[in-house]
């Protein structure tokens, strides 16, 4: 072969080699930018708040109007008033208004002072009077204990079968469940006492008397 027939061939082989070379070159440029096999590609651009003006930043929940929490976790009682005392209950009852009720055939009177109808539902207090010649059958109060104190007069008591002579300024106590029974031996005079009852209950049987006082407006 010549050397100018050499020379073209080698030139000619030459452009041969150079073009495929430089058709690869942009796809070998896109792949530096294209994510690889199995991943995701470029990321969106997070949205800018609205509220902070920091990119990407996330819209707080809504919150109440009480501090922070979110509204769904406010209670719906947030901000209401402290309950009040029932209005049923009454701290001074005068002896005055209290019911009196006749008892014991005619010789004697109760004074409802205190019991759940005023309000006191641990205990209740009676004003007893008993003329001479009155008594108190025997009888029990199996869920009630019993006290009473002699203001004026004597009687004579049995409590669990022991007899008991009683006067001004003693204080008797009956258990819940212990039978017991008065008389009144005091000549001339009356015979007056305070009676406890806790729990209340008993004292309601006193209401099966005629009222002897007029009901203030009630």
């Amino acid at each position: 072969m010549s050397p100018r027939l050499l020379k073209s061939v080698l030139a000619a082989g030459g452009l041969g080699l150079a073009g495929p070379a430089l058709a690869r070159e942009p796809a070998a440029h896109q792949e530096s930018t294209a994510a690889p096999p199995g991943q995701a590609g470029p990321r969106a651009a997070e949205p800018a708040s609205t509220s902070s003006g920091h990119a990407g930043a996330r819209t707080p929940p809504a919150t109440s109007s009480q501090g922070g929490a979110p509204a769904a976790r406010t209670p719906p009682t947030a901000g209401a008033e402290p309950p009040k005392a029932p209005s049923a209950v009454r701290y001074r009852v005068s002896t005055d208004e209290a019911p009196r009720h006749v008892i014991a055939g005619g010789k004697g009177r109760a004074t409802l002072l205190l019991n759940p109808s005023t309000g006191a539902t641990a205990a209740s207090v009676t004003l007893l009077e008993l003329q001479p010649g009155g008594e108190v059958p025997e009888h029990t109060h199996d869920t009630s204990a019993e006290i009473l104190y002699i203001q004026d007069g004597a009687a004579d008591m049995v409590v669990s079968g022991q007899s008991l002579r009683v006067g001004q300024g003693d204080a008797v106590y009956i258990p819940a469940g212990a039978k017991h029974s008065a008389r009144v031996v005091t000549p001339g005079a009356t015979f007056k006492a305070v009676q406890v009852y806790a729990g209340p209950g008993p004292e309601q049987r006193f209401t099966q008397g005629p009222r002897e006082n007029t009901p203030h407006g009630r």
